[in-house]
């Protein structure tokens, strides 16, 4: 049984003999009933499997960050949010394979800001005990206090900490105290990126190294 709208010539949720309809961001969608497939999967199709599944286990783990920092990338009224235009990037620009022939997102390459603004540059982190200090060079063109500093870590268990406006870009430095669940002496990416806090705009990230 299906559900009518605006009349005959609208869309429609549910079953029609072999037809579905269905609505997926925003979207109606008409498709044929599915033909079930007995053949194996071949290999590739099994390799493509596990790097969506990886990519996908990465982007849902630390999703706040990611909807934070590309909230300006997806057009307004798209069907592609932020959440999805993360997502592709993870599972287009950042997986490798390793040595055993499994998929990995590697970290050096993610960007978890995305914006217009030129990033901060001579980025370099220390860990001392519970807390990160950094620094970067200073610019003219950042001297403003709108332009902020914004911070991300993301531990190796996907673990994430997001701080934002932590500090001006003119400081050239700041110490980040890391949260209680994330001091554990485990491995810690660090991004930088800067945030003009007038404008609301943002810069990519910078990954900083691990500490």
């Amino acid at each position: 049984m299906a559900i009518q709208k605006n009349g005959p010539n609208g869309s429609f949720k549910g079953k029609v003999g072999s037809i579905y309809g269905y609505e997926l961001n925003g979207q109606h969608i008409i498709r044929g009933a599915r033909v079930k497939n007995n053949n194996p999967p071949s290999e590739a199709v099994l390799m493509n499997r596990q790097k969506m599944k990886v990519a996908n286990n990465f982007v849902k783990s630390i999703a706040p960050v990611l909807k934070y920092g590309y909230r300006h990338i997806a057009p307004k009224g798209s069907r592609i949010g932020a959440f999805q235009t993360a997502q592709r990037h993870i599972l287009m620009e950042t997986m490798e394979m390793a040595v055993d022939s499994q998929y990995y997102v590697n970290p050096e390459k993610v960007l978890v800001f995305r914006g217009s603004l030129y990033p901060p540059m001579g980025c370099s982190v220390e860990r001392e005990g519970n807390f990160l200090r950094f620094n970067w060079i200073t610019f003219p063109e950042y001297a403003d206090k709108i332009y902020k500093m914004n911070v991300a870590f993301i531990e190796e268990d996907n673990l994430a900490q997001l701080e934002i406006g932590e500090a001006e870009v003119n400081q050239g430095t700041c110490t980040i105290a890391l949260s209680s669940y994330m001091n554990n002496n485990k491995p810690i990416h660090v991004y930088l990126g800067i945030w003009n806090s007038y404008l609301d705009q943002l810069s990519d990230s910078v990954y900083c190294g691990v500490v």
